[in-house]
Parts: C-alpha cells; sequence; structure tokens
C-alpha cells in the first residue's frame, strides 16, 4: 500500500510551485520548435527544487510566524536530510547541464543565482527590499521564458522582448505574494513592498502591473499572457479595492492558474501534468498533513 509519507522529500520542494515556472519555460518553447521538452523540465525542476529549498532554509522564523508549509514539515524532515537532498538536486543539475548545453546552462545558473542565492541570503537578500525584490522576480521570470525560447531556437532579439511581457505580468504577481506575509515581514524587519508602502498603493501597482501586461502581450502577440491576463484583472482590482489576504491569494491563483490553462492548449501534455498533480498533491496533503492544499480556497479571510 502506498503510504503518503514516502513522499515527504519530494514535496518539502514545494512541486506546485514548479508549474508557474513551467509555464514561463513553455510560454517560450512553444514558439520555436524542439523536442526536449520533458528532460529540459525535469531539469529546471531540479533547479528550482533546490531554490525553494534554500529559501525554505533560509526563512525558518518567517514561515513559522506566517504559518507557511514548512512548518507541516518541521517534525517530519531533519535539516541534515534536507542539506543531503540539496546536494544531490544540485549534482542532478550540473550533470543536466552536460546535456543541455553551455548556454542553457548559463541561463539556469543565472535564474538560481537571482532567485535562489541573491534573492534569499544576505547580504543581497532582495526578497526583503521593496523594489528589488519584485525586479528580481520579474528577471527570474524574463530568464525562464527566454530559456524556453532559446531551447525551440527563437532568436534572441524576438525572445527577449516576449519575455517581457511575461516579466511585466510576473511582477504583479509578485507584489501580491507579500501581503499574506505582511505581518510575518513586519515582526522580522522585512522591507518587503507591503511593508514599505503599505496595502493600497501594493494593490495599485500590482493593477497597473496587470493592465500594462495585456497591452505589452497584444505587441508581442503573446495571445496566452493577453487572455489570462484579463481573466486575472478583475481579481486584482478586487484586492485593490479590499485589500484583504484573501482577495490577494485568490488573484495570485487565478492569474497562475489561468495562465498555465491557457500555455497548456499550446502544449497539451502540460493540460495532463496539471490534472495529475494536483489529485496526488490534494492526496498527499490531506493523508499526510491533514489540509486542502492545493486548493482556490484561502487560508485565511483576514
Amino acid at each position: 500500500m502506498v503510504k503518503p509519507d514516502w513522499f515527504d522529500a519530494f514535496f518539502i520542494l514545494r512541486p506546485t510551485l514548479f508549474f508557474p515556472s513551467w509555464t514561463f519555460f513553455l510560454a517560450g518553447y512553444t514558439r520555436g520548435s524542439g523536442d526536449a521538452a520533458l528532460f529540459l523540465m525535469a531539469w529546471i525542476a531540479a533547479a528550482l527544487g533546490a531554490s525553494f529549498l534554500l529559501n525554505q532554509l533560509s526563512d525558518r522564523r518567517e514561515d513559522q510566524i506566517n504559518r507557511k508549509l514548512l512548518s507541516h514539515w518541521s517534525d517530519l524532515l531533519s535539516y541534515r536530510f534536507l542539506a543531503i537532498e540539496l546536494i544531490v538536486l544540485i549534482t542532478f543539475v550540473i550533470a543536466g547541464g552536460v546535456v543541455a548545453g553551455a548556454e542553457l546552462s548559463f541561463l539556469l545558473a543565472l535564474f538560481f543565482i537571482v532567485a535562489g542565492f541573491l534573492y534569499n541570503f544576505p547580504p543581497f537578500r532582495l526578497k526583503a527590499r521593496p523594489i528589488l525584490g519584485i525586479v528580481s522576480c520579474s528577471v527570474g521570470i524574463w530568464i525562464g521564458y527566454l530559456m524556453g525560447a532559446r531551447a525551440a531556437g527563437l532568436p534572441y532579439s524576438t525572445a527577449a522582448m516576449s519575455g517581457l511581457a511575461y516579466a511585466i505580468a510576473g511582477g504583479a504577481v509578485s507584489l501580491l505574494t507579500h501581503i499574506p506575509d505582511l505581518k510575518g515581514d513586519q515582526l522580522t524587519g522585512a522591507s518587503t513592498f507591503p511593508v514599505v508602502f503599505g496595502k493600497n498603493k501594493t494593490g495599485l501597482w500590482a493593477l497597473i502591473l496587470v493592465a500594462a501586461s495585456v497591452l505589452f502581450s497584444l505587441m508581442v502577440r503573446e495571445y496566452a499572457l493577453c487572455a489570462a491576463a484579463l481573466v486575472a484583472l478583475p481579481f486584482f482590482y478586487r484586492f485593490w479595492s479590499s485589500t484583504t489576504v484573501a482577495a490577494a491569494e485568490l488573484a495570485i491563483k487565478v492569474a497562475v492558474f489561468s495562465l498555465a490553462v491557457f500555455i497548456g492548449f499550446t502544449w497539451p501534455p502540460f493540460l495532463a501534468m496539471i490534472a495529475v498533480y494536483y489529485l496526488f498533491a490534494r492526496w498527499y496533503h490531506r493523508a499526510r498533513l491533514g489540509i486542502e492544499y492545493p486548493s482556490f480556497k484561502s487560508a485565511t479571510d483576514a
């Protein structure tokens, strides 16, 4: 009989968050032509898992305050085990780079430096800075799109411009991801955008960026992004008008999910991956941790 605890080491990597990054990669990948999507996605997942593991290891205090998922695993996996897992992931990333080639390896390394090291660790710790934190997330998204586009043979000039549309949209989502963490960030002294400028300005700038992504995506013919941004726009407006945590979480989930679905229409295996993972993850989190995740429901009605 399959037991949920067999998968602790997998879910500590926050695989639900692989899908947004895969989405940006596939957005670029489907604009060209390539034949190694699944391998590259597995390779990227290893780097993402390592990056998120670094994030979780560096955020133990904040995650306990903000009731993040890491607190559920605090008594299940030792930090020694997580350190070994991190080494294994990095080793796989390096070995996969030999197959992926120098160019994609450089882009993935650049992503890891920005999203894993600069974003999480001092003296940089960009996630605790109001503007640079948002910019670094947008840059990471732009790199993800660029990787997909270059893997599929799209010219740099085209890929760079199209990727900017996704970077703008990603910046909007990144702004709202700091809202559920506002209490913990204030207590720990992290100067995130909502801490410095308040929830109302955060909502306004997120709304502006989503609207800008609609216009820019039309200019560069990224119609999947345009459609997803239009679906998400009312939810970003709802957060701006209410500034509640529940509204922020719903806006994030709608934006991420709608873009994944629209990108999935251009690469149908992605839709199958989403459906299978959703059922698997729901079973694991219910059976192992007693929570309903992933879910469109907010963890709080604050």
